[in-house]
């Protein structure tokens, strides 16, 4: 009980008191071996999210799996010779999304860590907001068309929207992603819904994608016509296991778009690179 309490006490102080006291980001520094370009690593660990940007020798990491996956994604970090991360992002609370951030953040220095607006208080979102109270982490709340820079590209964020945050669900809370590097583009979904993809267009964002990271692992509750029309990306990239895929609804909406799709359980971990001329895909099979 005593530990519980510890618990919700570290959560309550970050979430709830200790914004006014956040450290500024630090000057980015090369935390990977600086090799011009850009690369998304889409990690194989089934119906859950971690995905690794590199750019110019800069690091970002977009959520990290399951509790147990937090050390598939230590070591495959470790392996790819990430030394530190410019930044971490939660895109939302729900536990496949959040629940290897505590070890990430315990084994390598984050500059800053990005959370979805929406508060959660499951065990593996207290257990991470313990974490970055344990590192002294500075954290910001995601906002709506805030740009981050990661080497020569740029991360803006479209989502959660306000209707996205007040009507819908935890995945409408998801921070979506819209990156540019060199006249390439992709865009970052989450776990975000048709609310969401309903809530950008009607926004008017400049939603047109080469690569798309598809919303909440390929279920039919995302990825509608309307919403892959504007996008109009040539390729897509599905999270997903043998246990639960992609189901028959977003796959026939990309196949009616010609998309050319690589899903996690079929491809295992997927890799977009680009020197800035033309996208590179490679496959772990």
């Amino acid at each position: 009980m005593k530990r519980m309490m510890l618990l919700l006490l570290a959560a309550f102080v970050l979430l709830c008191g200790c914004e006014n006291n956040k450290k500024p980001s630090p000057t980015p520094e090369n935390n990977v071996p600086v090799k011009e370009g850009l690369e998304i690593h889409v990690l194989d660990i089934g119906k859950a999210d971690a995905i690794l940007l590199v750019c110019d020798g800069e690091t970002m990491l977009i959520d990290a799996g399951l509790s147990e996956h937090g050390s598939v994604v230590t070591d495959y970090l470790k392996s790819h010779g990430v030394t530190s991360l410019n930044y971490a992002v939660v895109t939302h609370g729900d536990k496949d999304h959040v629940g290897g951030m505590a070890e990430v953040l315990r084994n390598f220095s984050v500059g800053k860590i990005i959370l979805s607006p929406k508060k959660e208080n499951s065990p593996e979102y207290v257990s991470m907001t313990k974490a970055v109270n344990d590192t002294n982490t500075p954290w910001e709340y995601a906002k709506l068309l805030t740009e981050y820079s990661l080497g020569g590209a740029k991360l803006t964020v479209l989502a959660p929207g306000k209707k996205a945050l007040e009507k819908g669900d935890d995945n409408d809370s998801s921070i979506v992603f819209r990156l540019e590097y060199k006249g390439r583009t992709a865009l970052l979904m989450g776990d975000a819904l048709t609310r969401t993809e309903k809530e950008m267009r009607e926004d008017g964002y400049a939603l047109k994608a080469e690569v798309i990271k598809i919303g909440h692992h390929g279920k039919k509750d995302a990825t509608t016509k309307k919403f892959i029309k504007e996008v109009a990306p040539q390729y897509a990239v599905i999270t997903c296991s043998k246990e639960e895929p992609a189901e028959a609804d977003a796959l026939n909406v990309l196949r009616a778009f010609s998309v050319q799709v690589f899903r996690t359980d079929e491809r295992g971990t997927v890799v977009f690179s680009t020197d800035g001329t033309k996208w590179e895909v490679g496959t772990e099979r």
